[in-house]
């Protein structure tokens, strides 16, 4: 039988294959394909691309807790004859191997070899771009989808959301106006495809439109706030927008709708939306309200999990908003005594130990008015923060909190070039010249 990009799939029933090829088309726009894996080994308890499929979600959110699901469908995969695969599917299980023990950087390897032999492989693809961006491999971010393009049908369903795709790895890798042009026609070939309309506000972003980023925000508003696992993602996008433009009371409404709410599910992925807007607005001295205390609560229950540090390091970011540094000093204590101690085999101890601890330490450290000392966390890692994961967007932060602790320190020089830097990228944005002018009111 053949799956929806027309590669061999082993399975006992069209049904089946139905089944997969829905929850990958939904996975493709972010909605939640569990009820379909759900239905597929319901059916088949050893349909194995539907095992793989949920071992690869499970691992999507770099959330521990969902770290059982994955070695759960692992375990079961490993249990099958040799004979129930085939070769692609036998190494979509070699790379959920390494990738369930932490080690991603093996696993993204071996999508990148799948990829080679199997273009069309949309699993492979998604599952390595999502790699990619938990590493902070910005180049491959963008060539592992351009590697693959031309081998698919423009004309396949599917194609549109390569685009999408290549427009985030563009857009990352400094290529704005071809990741506009890429993100815009992803969307206006399918205008749910969350990840293009994530990718051209970043685009937008980092080309310093702001107002046409906010415009296009709303325009796309009725796609991405329903339906979806990015939600919270890209309502801090359009919150970027309106912080840059002044309009603070909007940005703040649109965080209590989309962002942090009573009900929200306290997932890391979410939560760490929530502590990128909030920083932001705590390093402006904004009253937070209620708002810092809600999130760090969130947080609670997911700091302790020294599973991906890119996410701790949000976790510490609530709590010190919140005026909490007893919590935030225990995560940087854990952090300290798992380089002492943890298994240093998972990709995550090096992130932790080359940028992740400097990271929390420096927002601690800034919290409790020690300028100084968050400088000298941030500084020496400036340039190399891009292994810590997450976008040029989501780091930000740190360059934000570099510039504001230099600024506070009395540190004239370096916040002149930190600024210097900022203008020359943005000469446009409001924050920067903002800035531009503090450090000019200083003696």
């Amino acid at each position: 039988m053949k799956d929806i990009t027309n590669l061999d799939i082993t399975a006992q029933s069209s049904q089946l294959v139905e089944l997969y090829n829905t929850g990958i088309s939904e996975l493709c726009r972010f909605k939640d394909p569990s009820p379909r894996i759900e239905a597929m080994l319901n059916d088949d308890p050893a349909f194995v691309m539907g095992l793989i499929l949920q071992g690869n979600l499970c691992l999507w959110t770099t959330d521990k807790d969902d770290h059982g699901g994955a070695l759960e469908a692992l375990t079961a995969l490993q249990t099958l004859p040799a004979t129930h695969f085939n070769h692609r599917e036998r190494m979509h299980l070699a790379a959920l191997e390494p990738w369930v023990k932490g080690d991603l950087m093996t696993a993204s390897d071996i999508f990148d070899q799948l990829l080679v032999e199997y273009p069309q492989d949309i699993l492979a693809l998604l599952s390595g771009h999502q790699l990619d961006f938990f590493l902070g491999q910005v180049l491959n971010l963008r060539d592992r989808v351009g590697r693959v393009l031309p081998c698919w049908d423009q004309q396949h369903p599917l194609y549109g959301y390569l685009l999408g795709m290549l427009s985030f790895g563009q857009e990352e890798a400094g290529h704005y106006e071809q990741a506009t042009d890429n993100g815009l026609r992803a969307v206006a070939m399918n205008p749910g495809d969350i990840w293009g309309i994530h990718a051209v506000a970043h685009a937008r972003e980092m080309r310093g439109q702001f107002q046409d980023g906010a415009a296009f925000m709303r325009q796309y508003e009725p796609y991405w706030n329903k339906d979806n696992d990015m939600i919270s993602h890209n309502a801090i996008h359009l919150d970027l927008f309106l912080l840059e433009t002044g309009e603070l009371e909007e940005a703040v409404a649109v965080y209590d709708k989309y962002v942090h709410f009573p009900s929200v599910n306290p997932a890391p992925m979410a939560l760490l939306d929530g502590s990128s807007v909030l920083w932001r607005l705590y390093l402006e001295n904004q009253n937070l309200g209620h708002r810092a205390q809600a999130l760090a609560d969130s947080w609670m229950d997911k700091h302790k999990q020294q599973f991906y540090v890119f996410n701790d390091a949000h976790a510490v970011i609530a709590h010190v908003a919140a005026g909490d540094f007893d919590t935030a000093t225990d995560i940087v204590t854990d952090l300290k005594d798992y380089l002492v101690h943890g298994d240093s085999a998972p990709t995550n101890y090096q992130m932790v130990k080359q940028t992740g601890l400097a990271v929390c330490e420096a927002f601690l450290a800034f919290g409790q008015g020690d300028y100084k000392t968050a400088v000298n966390k941030l500084w020496p890692i400036k340039n190399s923060n891009g292994q810590f994961g997450g976008s040029l967007a989501q780091r930000d932060v740190l360059a934000r909190t570099l510039l504001e602790a230099a600024i506070r320190d009395g540190n004239r020089s370096l916040a002149q070039a930190l600024v210097n830097e900022r203008l020359l990228a943005r000469p446009a944005s409001p924050y920067n010249l903002g800035k531009q002018e503090t450090i000019r009111a200083m003696a």
